[in-house]
């Protein structure tokens, strides 16, 4: 598969694809603004234009001329400064997220970076090159530190993983021509291409949540008078249209449909819990987070955030802030939270469900071992503490000149975390259900498909959860 960035938008499915190993090409139109973006930042060097990181210094330094004759090492001296980050490496598929987002924003022309410059990092992506980019370090007024990280292996330098192996990058050497040591690091690419792998993992934890809710209903509607279809009813979701609420209800009533639980005359408490009765909204809350992410994401891969901006209409290069995400930002934090209220509810239903199983345990009949239940009750305390804002926690760098950052990168891998707790709570949460169906009489189920072979034969209760979340996202 071959992604090709033309002058169109470039959404998040691109994204997980060039990040799953997909090759890219920049078409023609795209190599003529190139050209046209850099014509414009050779006639300000021509002008003698005052212009951030071109003709004047960075940070503090801002106003602090460079010598004409100093370009070059000033350049080297960029991307080397730069190169601050620590940390676990991010893997493979962030950083070809992250290289390929900082390549369409090349593409969009407001860079100014010369054709070429791109061209190495379509090489890099379609050679397979992964670069080391230390995880820590950037704040968020772009992701200087893993931009840098990657920009370092596309001119030579850096270092790569190589079968595992961390060994010198060795690519072809690429002089830094004036104002593009700025250039490749003025953007967030970092939370941009790794939040579209992050949106991937959330959509399908969404999902998820909604087929653990079904198999619990059916669970705990075998062994107690549960397990009431009402809430899911459409007449209920009408009356309260949100699309997360009604796509939730909906996947619910399709995946218990055939089932024991609509069998007419069917004896069911008049009410389950709130942990049950208000799964549509619980979940539907978490979809409807997924689809205003994809939104913010989509706006920033069709933006042109570098600073200073290349304006190929006007001819000028503008001092800006497009790098302050704070959008973004905050869309990452309200994710958090709606992990955190989707793991506490389905935390609650497999505490009822642990119960039902407790006599089964206690004649050895069980499969899952109860303490399971704890491992879930523990992951909802970190998520509750994940979803705490971290975005206004920043403080003031570069000589108190950049006295703020959207910390995007932090509250990006914040999500991360509770994206995986999130799907072991559910993992959890469906496995109880599993044994307990095993546990039960004869019925038909609306969830056989997932029901068969989640509890297998896997050797402990780390690998059982692991193989259900499997399952859980396809």
């Amino acid at each position: 598969m071959v992604v090709r960035i033309g002058l169109e938008p470039v959404g998040t499915d691109e994204v997980v694809a060039v990040a799953n190993g997909a090759a890219v090409e920049l078409s023609a139109e795209v190599l003529d603004l190139l050209a046209r973006s850099r014509g414009v930042v050779e006639d300000a060097i021509e002008r003698g234009d005052a212009v951030y990181g071109l003709s004047r210094r960075l940070g503090a330094a801002r106003d602090e001329p460079i010598d004409p004759a100093e370009q070059a090492a000033f350049q080297r001296r960029v991307l080397a400064n730069h190169q601050g980050g620590i940390g676990e490496p991010l893997s493979e598929r962030q950083v070809r997220a992250t290289a390929f987002t900082r390549l369409v924003g090349f593409a969009r022309g407001g860079s100014g970076v010369r054709p070429e410059l791109a061209a190495a990092y379509v090489s890099l992506l379609n050679d397979g090159v992964y670069p080391v980019v230390p995880s820590r370090g950037s704040v968020g007024a772009a992701d200087l530190t893993h931009l840098a990280a990657i920009a370092a292996v596309v001119t030579g330098g850096g270092s790569v993983f190589v079968d595992g192996v961390i060994v010198a990058g060795s690519r072809k050497p690429i002089e830094l021509a004036p104002h593009e040591g700025l250039a490749v690091l003025s953007a967030n690419s970092y939370s941009v291409g790794a939040g579209a792998l992050l949106l991937e993992a959330l959509e399908q934890t969404a999902d998820a949540a909604d087929r653990s809710v079904a198999l619990s209903l059916e669970a705990s509607g075998l062994h107690s008078p549960s397990g009431a279809l009402s809430p899911f009813d459409r007449a209920i979701q009408e009356a309260h249209p949100l699309p997360g609420q009604a796509r939730s209800a909906s996947a619910i009533r399709r995946l218990v449909e055939g089932g024991f639980l609509a069998e007419p005359g069917r004896v069911a408490s008049v009410q389950d819990r709130l942990s049950v009765r208000t799964a549509p909204q619980l979940n539907g809350a978490l979809h409807d987070v997924a689809v205003a992410l994809r939104a913010s994401i989509d706006v920033e891969l069709a933006s042109r955030s570098d600073n200073p901006l290349v304006d190929v209409d006007s001819g000028r290069m503008i001092s800006g802030g497009n790098f302050q995400v704070v959008s973004l930002a905050l869309a990452l934090e309200t994710a958090r939270g709606a992990l955190a209220h989707v793991a506490s509810a389905s935390e609650r239903r497999t505490a009822v469900l642990s119960a039902l199983l407790a006599p089964f345990r206690a004649t050895g009949a069980a499969r899952l071992p109860g303490l399971s239940w704890y491992s879930a009750s523990a992951a909802v305390a970190e998520l509750k503490h994940l979803a705490n804002s971290v975005t206004l926690a920043s403080t003031s760098l570069s000589g108190d000149v950049e006295d703020h950052a959207s910390l995007a990168p932090l509250a990006l891998q914040l999500a991360e975390r509770s994206v995986r707790l999130t799907q072991e709570v559910l993992a959890i949460e469906a496995l109880h259900a599993a044994d307990l169906i095993g546990l039960g009489p004869t019925a038909a189920l609306g969830t056989r498909a997932f029901v068969d072979g989640l509890i297998d034969d896997a050797p402990d209760t780390d690998a059982a959860v692991r193989a259900a979340i499997v399952r859980l996202t396809a």
